[in-house]
């Protein structure tokens, strides 16, 4: 695997500011670092093709912090990162030629 998968450090550092963490504390690097992974696998299955873009790494952040900060409370995806993530899902529909919507 390559890609974002190059570039997990890079994210880990990345959601580990966004949660106002000192990359000194390095506590919650491996359930952090699982659930970047899970948050990439799933963005590639569902479509959403991930590379070592600075682009691509504030998206995989984005999720990643938003399901760390949301995990125990009530309410779906908030809509600028669920319109985010259809932007992107769209964009690489059309990138490949696919029918599909």
């Amino acid at each position: 695997m390559s890609g974002i998968y190059d570039a997990v450090s890079d994210v880990l550092r990345i959601c580990k500011q966004r949660l106002n963490r000192l990359d000194s504390d390095t506590s919650p690097d491996e359930y952090l670092m699982q659930r970047i992974m899970a948050a990439a696998a799933e963005q590639e299955r569902i479509g959403i093709p991930l590379g070592d873009t600075v682009e691509d790494k504030m998206y995989l952040s984005d999720i990643v912090v938003w399901e760390y900060q949301s995990r125990d409370k009530p309410g779906g995806m908030p809509d600028w990162l669920r319109l985010k993530r259809r932007e992107r899902w769209l964009a690489a529909q059309a990138a490949g030629g696919s029918d599909d919507t």
